[in-house]
Formats: structure tokens, C-alpha cells, sequence
């Protein structure tokens, strides 16, 4: 079943999120990942995202790969929310 997940970064930075996603998003999506999206809030950002599963959100939230480069960009740990899915239309 497919899953959503929305990760709260306050504190963090549109440049630590452009330094993290370079390597982790924006060569290709993961495995499993349909969608994402980032935007800008008050306080941080938020990323908006529709994976194929919550085992394949907890796979790759989990790596070792997404931790380092979430370290390495000096981002504050997001807090993470994964909910399922009812329901996805998508424009072709």
C-alpha cells in the first residue's frame, strides 16, 4: 500500500536541503519513491513525499547512505511523519 511521508525540518535551511537532496534525490529517485516535493515554512522546510510503500520510506529513511548526508549537510534531524495512503491521482 502506498505511503506519505512528511518530514518537518525547523531549523534547517533551503541550502542544507539543496547540499542533502543533490546526492539523495535529485540524481534519480530512490527505490520505491513517486513523488517529492520541498517547500519552504516559517521556521525550516517540509518534504512531501509519496512512496510505493512505508517499508520502502523506512528503507531508505534508515540507510546509512541518507543518514551521512543528512549529517553531512548539518541539517537539524527531521521529524518524520509516514502515513498511508486512501488515495493518489496523478496528471499524464
Amino acid at each position: 500500500m502506498a505511503a506519505h511521508l512528511i518530514a518537518t525540518v525547523n531549523g534547517g535551511t533551503l541550502d542544507q536541503y539543496d547540499q542533502s537532496s543533490a546526492s539523495l534525490i535529485k540524481p534519480g529517485l530512490p527505490p520505491g519513491l513517486l513523488h517529492h516535493v520541498c517547500v519552504p515554512t516559517d521556521d525550516g522546510f517540509m518534504v512531501i513525499e509519496t512512496w510505493e510503500s512505508e517499508e520502502a520510506i523506512r528503507d531508505f529513511t534508515g540507510s546509512e547512505r541518507f543518514r551521512q548526508e543528512i549529517g553531512a549537510s548539518g541539517m537539524p534531524a527531521p521529524e518524520i511523519e509516514i502515513r498511508p495512503v486512501h488515495y493518489v491521482a496523478v496528471s499524464t
